[in-house]
Parts: structure tokens; sequence; C-alpha cells
């Protein structure tokens, strides 16, 4: 008999509390776009007895949904933008016989594409970033700025690798299957980095790309990080856990690889990705071969680990090897729980700090 695709009944992912639309095109995270039938219940993942990293009653969280509201939100404001400036459009031409009028109109005309340019241009970070962090985007320009195409920044980048995707695909019972266990993890992942006040970068398929710059993640970027990478594995292990009836075979000795890597890096702003370049990614990426359940970290990563919390960080040295340049030092870190007594980010210093200058300004003088 031929294999249904209809998804087996889960009890977590089939829950009609959410389920996947791929197909609208109207919310701003193109590749998170869900429709909430209600929100009504809870998930194992993050539950105070499963985790000490912090207590969370759900997989989508309470700021999870407010951020799908929030992103939601900006899309609507730009339709209704492009409509304003289609009717502010057919108002000039209206206008061609009455100069003062027709003037009247084309400067409506010139606000209105302002407001809609403005919108457009902050819309692909904002799909990237937490709630909080959005509704700051909108109203603060010198926060805008800090993301501006070709700023550099130090920053702490994580690359993490599904091991053995390709197995898991083949061993998955149908296409509908595995995409839907993909989809569903992509979600977790991409809702433990921005919760953790770090950039979603890309999802590549078989793993994601994320960055804590500092001038967004603040000084302890670094431990933010680790924080989000612990979360990782755990959510994984729980995932995997919940979807075995996805499977033909379950493999046992399948999660995630992770690497860590440390220091400047140049943002790549377009008015459609938003991602970073630099050492530091290479490097992640080729960490992130690690074995399943495994973070390691780079000499800079190990470093400024060391700087920021010496006394509460144990490393174990550790080997990996990458292609064209052999086996390579690398670190695994354990936190002691004293590291993660940081608070939020404090965007108004930050902001401060990591301005540039304008052209002629007396900050410049002094220099």
């Amino acid at each position: 008999m031929e294999e249904s695709n209809k998804l087996p009944k889960n009890p977590i992912y089939n829950s009609s509390a959410f389920k996947w639309n791929l197909q609208d095109k109207a919310s701003s995270l193109s590749a998170y776009t869900y429709m909430r039938e209600g929100y009504n219940y809870s998930s194992p993942h993050y539950s105070s007895e499963s985790s000490s990293l912090g207590t969370r009653n759900s997989i989508f969280t309470e700021d999870f949904l407010k951020k799908i509201q929030s992103d939601s939100k900006l899309s609507s404001e730009i339709a209704a933008l492009k409509s304003e400036v289609s009717s502010k459009s057919a108002e000039v031409n209206k206008f061609k016989a009455d100069a003062i009028e027709r003037e009247a109109a084309i400067k409506s005309l010139e606000d209105a594409n302002k407001k809609l340019n403005a919108k457009i241009q902050i819309q692909h970070i904002a799909s990237r970033i937490s709630t909080e962090a959005n509704e700051r985007l909108m109203v603060n320009s010198k926060f805008q700025e800090l993301f501006d195409n070709l700023s550099s920044y130090e920053t702490t980048v994580v690359s993490i690798d599904i091991r053995r995707s390709t197995e898991l695909m083949l061993k998955a019972k149908n296409a509908v299957y595995f995409s839907d266990f993909i989809n569903n993890l992509r979600t977790i992942l991409f809702n433990i980095i921005i919760s953790n006040y770090g950039v979603f970068d890309k999802f590549t398929g078989d793993g994601i790309l994320a960055f804590f710059p500092k001038f967004y993640s603040g000084e302890e970027s670094i431990i933010r990080a680790i924080k989000a990478t612990n979360e990782c594995h755990l959510a994984f292990e729980e995932h995997y856990k919940n979807s075995r009836s996805y499977f033909t075979v379950v493999p046992k000795d399948t999660g995630l690889g992770i690497g860590i890597d440390f220091g400047m890096t140049t943002l790549m702003n377009t008015q459609n990705e938003l991602t970073v370049v630099g050492v530091p990614v290479v490097y992640a990426c080729r960490f992130s071969g690690a074995k399943a359940g495994e973070t390691l970290l780079n000499q800079s990563a190990k470093e400024e680990l060391e700087r920021l919390c010496s006394q509460f960080v144990n490393f174990s040295e550790s080997e990996l090897f990458i292609k064209n340049e052999g086996n390579t030092i690398a670190y695994k870190a354990s936190l002691h729980k004293e590291a993660y007594n940081i608070v939020a980010p404090d965007w108004d210093t930050l902001t401060q700090k990591y301005t540039k200058p304008q052209e002629g300004s007396e900050s410049q003088k002094e220099s």
C-alpha cells in the first residue's frame, strides 16, 4: 500500500495551535510564516524540570507570538503605505492643470514614498531580531544606523549543523514528514536565537547561521551565544524524541554540531539580506563539523570567554579535522551558572557607544 503523506499524530507539532502556512506571502517573516489558530498548548521544551538554563512553557513562547504579530504589523504598514503612494500618484496626475494643487500633491507623494522606503529598509532586519529590538528599530534612527551596510563590529558567530541530516532525510517515511521535522526544528532554533538577543542570519537547509554582534547583543555576546547553543542542543534532543514516528529507522547518534568563533566581522545589508562576512564566519562554519551534541570553540572565542568570565568557565581541549588544514585545536566550554547572570543589553548605551561620529562633529574635531 502506498505510504500516506498525511503527518502522524504528534501531540506537540500537530496541535491546532500552530500550522505551517508556507503559501502566505503577506507576513514579513518570509521564511517563517504561520497561521495562528489559537494559543493553547504547552511543550516539554524548556520546562523548569528539563532545563536549568531558564523556564519556558512552550516552543512558541509569548515573546515569539509577539514577534510574529510585530512582523505582521510591519507588513501591514508597508502594504498600507504602498496603497497610499499609489493613491497619491493618481492625485499628482489629476492636478496637471493646477500648478499649486499639483505641487502640494507631489510633496504629499514624496512624504509617503519616504515613509514607505524607511519601512522597507528595515523589514528584512526586523524579521531576524527580537520583538523589543524590532520596536526600537522602528522609532530609533541611530539604532537603525548600527545595521548599516559594510559596518564592522566584534561579533560572536554561531554555526549549527544537523549531523547526519542526509541519513535522516533518507530514513524519513516520506518527504512531507522530513519537511515538517525540519520546519519545526527551524522554528525552535529561530526562537532560541532571537530570545537570547542574537541575529538569525539564515537557514541553510541542514542547519542555521546566527551572529551576536556587540552593538546589539552587548559586551557579553559570547555568553549569550553559548547559552543559546546549550538550549539548541536540549531542544533538538526533545524535538527528535517527539518526532520518532516520522522515521522508518531512528538513528541514535544524530544531533547538532555547533561551531563558535569570535572576531571582527562586516555587515552585508541589502534590502533583502542581512548577513556577516569575515574570518569568524568561516571558522564557525568549519567548527560546526563537531560531533553530534558538541559545541566547539575556536581559539579567539576561547580567549574572549576567558576575558569575560575566567572564574566561571572550564575548558577541555579537543581537536577537529578540517579539510585542507588538518587536525586543529578546538575547545569545549563549561560555564558555571553564575556566568549566565547577565542583564538584557542596554541599547541606549550600546547605541551611543557604537554610533559613528558624523563628519565635522565635535568628537572628530577634538580627535
